[in-house]
């Protein structure tokens, strides 16, 4: 009797047993692999999120201080006068969307706007471009040809971010300091939405910014 059993006890395992020890393995492995790239796709979501916040705000905040501190050049621009300002040498492959024309104090005339090359596949980008030598119709300088004209603040072949939209709302819609104009200090309200440019999904990102600044330049 005793040495019946301790040859049972040696059987090892059937095949029953280990096709269901297989099984629950494959169910654990299936599970933690499913834990682990949802988690790796939260965690690239989360830092594609916290990037396309970073620059895109530091671009808004600038766009914010520059308004406060110029004075509006025009109080009612659209893209037909943003076009027939900035587009000084060519006529077909530039397309600026809407724009904000200021002056600072030391006469800079100067431009924030949203850039497209006019092609079907091409994303929208936010450009600071400074203007030279313009006229009162503020027919200026070709700037174009000189990098140090213009400042990409947002673009998808510079930071990955896309400028899916911007408008600037002015209030008054004429100048307020002309004689008989309201005599009111303008505001200026942004809005801009911005999306990280990548073919992954889970970086589809969009991150919407919206503030109202006055101008502190105070006229007589």
């Amino acid at each position: 009797m005793i040495k019946n059993d301790f040859v049972k006890n040696n059987q090892g395992f059937t095949l029953i047993e280990i096709l269901i020890s297989l099984s629950i393995f494959s169910l654990l492995v299936f599970a933690i692999s499913v834990i682990y790239v949802a988690f790796n796709n939260s965690q690239m979501r989360t830092t594609t999120s916290q990037q396309l916040l970073n620059d895109s705000q530091y671009a808004f905040e600038l766009m914010a201080r520059e308004i406060r501190t110029s004075s509006i050049v025009n109080y009612s621009p659209d893209p037909a006068w943003c076009n027939s300002v900035l587009r000084t040498v060519t006529t077909n492959i530039w397309d600026f969307e809407k724009c904000i024309i200021l002056e600072k104090a030391n006469g800079q005339i100067f431009a924030l706007t949203s850039f497209q090359y006019n092609t079907s596949d091409s994303s929208s980008e936010l450009r600071y471009i400074t203007l030279s030598n313009c006229d009162e119709d503020y027919i200026c300088d070709n700037w174009q040809s000189n990098s140090r004209t213009y400042t990409r603040l947002l673009a998808p072949n510079l930071n990955n971010i896309s400028l899916d939209g911007l408008d600037f709302y002015i209030t008054p819609s004429s100048d307020p300091f002309i004689e008989g104009g309201d005599n009111q200090q303008p505001k200026v309200t942004i809005n801009m939405l911005t999306s990280y440019d990548d073919p992954n999904k889970f970086k589809n990102v969009k991150h919407t910014f919206q503030t109202t600044v006055s101008s502190r330049v105070y006229k007589r």
